[in-house]
């Protein structure tokens, strides 16, 4: 237990110095230009049906997001190597959630460290109804950035 708590203290830690640095880096400010495409690389599977890739500013590493239906509506998985978040669309609204043990990818340490933990309990219910499928990317796409940490923005970009 001891040896475990210390490596994810050492990886939060390595991963905090080299944010740092590349936000220290980074002279330009974030970007809130965005562009969504669909994933091409994607093959949909009994978990996820469809994919897209949004990338912000010039970022050469896009923000992954995949989609599954479930029976309360459709469920958004936002993921990079550095976090991961998940936003819901169904009949009791639209809105950002921590992602379930079973989807989880990312440590859990590493994800409350880049993730603000107030900005997800904002949007919890961005919408008290259903957004429209032709609106949801864009949407998620605008109130994604508000869910890092400031010095983890640079991540998106």
């Amino acid at each position: 237990m001891k040896k475990r708590n210390l490596f994810v203290h050492v990886v939060l830690v390595v991963f905090t110095m080299i944010s740092i640095n590349v936000w220290a880096g980074n002279e330009e400010s974030f970007n809130s230009i965005h562009k969504i495409s669909p994933d091409l690389n994607f093959n949909p599977t009994s978990s996820f049906q469809k994919s897209w890739e949004i990338a912000y500013g010039e970022s050469k590493t896009p923000v992954r997001v995949f989609m599954k239906e479930t029976k309360k509506g459709q469920e958004y998985l936002v993921r990079t190597k550095y976090f991961e978040v998940k936003y819901v669309n169904g009949s009791a609204g639209f809105g950002a959630r921590e992602v379930s043990e079973a989807d989880r990818t990312v440590s859990e340490a590493l994800n409350a460290a880049v993730l603000n933990q107030i900005q997800l309990n904002s949007q919890k219910c961005i919408s008290s109804e259903a957004i429209g499928n032709d609106k949801i990317l864009e949407m998620i796409a605008s109130y994604l950035p508000d869910l890092l940490n400031e010095q983890y923005i640079s991540i998106l970009n």
